[in-house]
């Protein structure tokens, strides 16, 4: 245990050494809710960023979209998620929302300005709608990149 212990440790001291190199991960790292293991992971998930001509496209990457559901006349209004994407970059997303809508120990928050949108959106819809609706603003923020 101890061996492999001392593994992952070389390795994630490995991975934040490259990471570090790379604009994208201090860009990914000023987001208040991202830190060195998310950044490293959204970013090796999404690869170039440039392959992506606008934000609905990475979101569908991700498989973070609205299905559609229709048959004739008929169109489903509750739809759910595609999860057609990528999960790893997926769970990544869903870690940020949720540290990014937390508090710190000493009472503020980690992310102002993602939680205030989470309050905004919890009048309207459910936590967990709108949880995926700040998993999308913040695909939506490191889309500008």
């Amino acid at each position: 245990m101890q061996s492999l212990d001392a593994q992952i440790s070389l390795l994630d001291d490995q991975i934040k050494a490259l990471a570090e190199q790379l604009p994208a991960i201090t860009f990914l790292k000023s987001i208040p809710g991202i830190g060195d293991t998310l950044a490293a992971i959204i970013l090796g998930e999404i690869g170039d960023i440039e392959r992506f001509a606008n934000a609905k496209q990475l979101m569908a990457f991700s498989g973070i979209d609205p299905s559609v559901k229709q048959s004739g006349n008929f169109v489903r209004t509750k739809n759910k998620v595609t999860k057609r994407g990528s999960p790893f970059l997926r769970h990544a997303l869903y870690i940020a929302a949720t540290t990014s809508i937390r508090k710190e120990s000493k009472g503020s928050q980690v992310n102002s300005v993602i939680y205030e949108y989470y309050q905004r959106k919890i009048e309207t819809k459910t936590k967990k709608q709108a949880l995926g609706a700040v998993m999308n603003k913040l695909l939506r923020i490191i889309s500008r990149y």
